[in-house]
């Protein structure tokens, strides 16, 4: 009989775990994009504002599409229906994109919380922005005369000139260039941005904006801007994230934007921290072989490269 009873319990298989099935998801909020916006645009990027829901939990992004970083100093002054659960105003830095146009980081600029959510709510909001790194400084650099070898221009207005270069524009230079002159790169780098739509020029507020003036933006790689502007209208000759070398024809110089004569403006420049301003650099130019000094006002300078 014992032996029976071996057998018998030697053959009987062995128990198996039992099949638990996983808990069910937990439900989460919807997320929605309930506003978009596209601003700032440029050839070479511009700028989305997009709010984004939660449930009742609504945030603020904004991503930089160009390929150099961008200051945005942003406000919401009204809303209806939300309750901001974050600050109102602010200044933070927008990384680049890996390319002109291309994806940068989504920031997070705001959070709030909508009261009733079976009613509309809204938001006000206003931006500035400005081009560059606020960290960046320039290294030690001597810059081509950005006009054809050959040809001679002088000074309008140099370092603290008192017409307009003061504050963001206090280490610029214009050159009395006339319309058509071709417009010559001082320095390696990468156009970042440029305009080729606007029209006409003058000395009030409304002609300071970007948009009221022709340019092309260069990104050095010491991560400064060289800023060349009132350029012709439709008179730019490169694409947004080419790589050009000193000497390389940018365009043609013109009478955009503020500016009371035809002139070729040049400065070497990135955004200030506060996002409204710019910090300009003073520079040298290699204004012959073996020559380097700042620009001086009034004096002609004759192009030999």
């Amino acid at each position: 009989m014992r032996a029976w009873l071996l057998l018998l319990l030697a053959g009987c298989p062995e128990p198996q775990p039992q099949y638990v099935p996983p808990p069910p998801p937990r439900p989460q909020p919807i997320q929605r994009l309930d506003d978009a916006l596209i601003d700032f645009r440029f050839e070479g990027g511009h700028i989305d504002f997009e709010l984004w829901r939660n449930g009742q939990r609504v945030t603020q992004f904004a991503r930089n599409r160009y390929a150099v970083p961008l200051v945005l100093r942003w406000s919401m002054p009204g809303w209806i229906n939300i309750t901001p659960l974050t600050p109102t105003e602010g200044v933070v830095l927008l990384p680049p994109a890996d390319k002109a146009g291309g994806l940068g980081e989504a920031i997070a600029l705001a959070e709030m919380e909508i009261i009733d959510p079976t009613r509309r709510y809204t938001r006000e909001f206003s931006f500035r922005a400005k081009f560059g790194d606020p960290r960046a400084r320039p290294a030690e650099y001597a810059y081509r005369l950005p006009y054809p070898t050959g040809q001679t221009h002088s000074v309008l207005q140099g370092f603290h000139g008192t017409f307009s270069h003061r504050g963001s524009n206090e280490f610029a230079v214009d050159f009395d260039c006339p319309v058509a002159t071709p417009v010559l790169a001082a320095r390696d780098g990468i156009v970042v941005a440029y305009n080729a739509a606007a029209q006409g020029a003058g000395t009030t507020p409304e002609f300071l904006d970007y948009r009221r003036t022709n340019f092309v933006l260069v990104l050095h790689d010491d991560g400064t801007v060289g800023e060349y502007m009132h350029l012709s209208p439709s008179g730019i000759e490169v694409k947004a994230g080419q790589r050009v070398e000193r000497g390389s024809r940018l365009g043609l110089s013109g009478n955009t934007g503020f500016s009371s004569t035809p002139h070729l403006h040049f400065q070497v420049m990135t955004s200030a921290e506060d996002g409204a301003s710019v910090l300009s650099f003073p520079f040298k130019l290699a204004t012959k072989p073996k020559r380097v000094e700042e620009p001086v006002q009034g004096r002609r300078y004759s192009a030999w490269e």
